[in-house]
């Protein structure tokens, strides 16, 4: 994808993430709302960028949140923006659409995923009851696979969400690099009952991602699916195998043969 500074720029791409995006945190919201007077709604951005797309002409992942938290007339909340660029923080932090719950944090995601707890229990909450969202966007597949699947486990009831370069993924593993992951890796790693995938867009193959522990709709209209429906199943194999591997494993399929 396109990068502006290092930030994805691709208009398609950036909108319908944006759109499916909305769409995952409003469920979060529902299902949040006989909680919201007693406790907080606990949100990560592992990858926040500067607030907004100036090429691709749409809001940010950080923006979308807040206005989908406004739309739900949320007030109890903790956001936590983690940007490794420094310009770019400093650009999100001057936003005023943020205020005094919003928190820009400009390092190493792998840093804020081990403090997340230690951030729930200052609010005097606890990490395993904890309802939000942990909202990974790299630019690249640069993932922080380990410290987000431990922070699965210290927070069972939180959603993840992630926004995958298939192309750039298959690339990588190309070389084979061995901490190089595929996205049924990253899935596998974070331990989620239920996850929705959806169509992938665009010649670099861009997906979200949705891991949660309750089972929710799969929002068939946003282009989500169940992943062990058979729909979901053939998206995960679409983002993750070669043209060539695709089709082979197609074909052994139509052959009756073991795969």
């Amino acid at each position: 994808m396109p990068a502006k500074g290092g930030q994805g720029q691709s208009a398609l791409a950036t909108e319908l993430k944006q759109r499916g995006l909305g769409y995952a945190l409003k469920v979060n919201t529902t299902v949040f709302q006989r909680f919201k007077n007693d406790y907080h709604y606990f949100h990560f951005d592992m990858n926040a960028g500067s607030g907004v797309n100036e090429e691709a002409g749409c809001i940010g992942s950080p923006l979308t949140f807040l206005e989908v938290m406004r739309a739900a007339e949320i007030e109890r909340f903790h956001a936590s923006f983690c940007e490794i660029e420094r310009e770019r923080a400093e650009t999100l932090a001057r936003r005023t659409e943020l205020d005094e719950r919003c928190f820009v944090h400009h390092g190493d995601n792998t840093e804020l995923a081990y403090a997340v707890p230690g951030i729930i229990r200052h609010y005097g909450e606890s990490p395993r009851y904890s309802i939000g969202t942990v909202l990974c966007d790299p630019n690249g597949n640069k993932i922080p696979v380990e410290s987000l699947a431990w922070l699965a486990e210290q927070c069972p009831r939180m959603d993840f969400i992630v926004h995958w370069n298939s192309t750039g993924s298959k690339r990588q593993r190309n070389g084979c690099k061995p901490e190089d992951r595929s996205l049924r890796d990253v899935i596998e790693a974070l331990n989620k009952k239920y996850w929705l995938i959806r169509e992938p867009t665009g010649i670099h193959q861009f997906t979200l991602v949705i891991g949660r522990n309750f089972q929710a709709g799969d929002y068939k209209a946003q282009g989500f699916h169940h992943i062990d429906s058979l729909k979901g199943t053939d998206l995960l194999n679409r983002c993750d195998l070669t043209r060539r591997g695709y089709a082979e494993l197609a074909g052994s399929r139509q052959l009756g043969m073991p795969i």
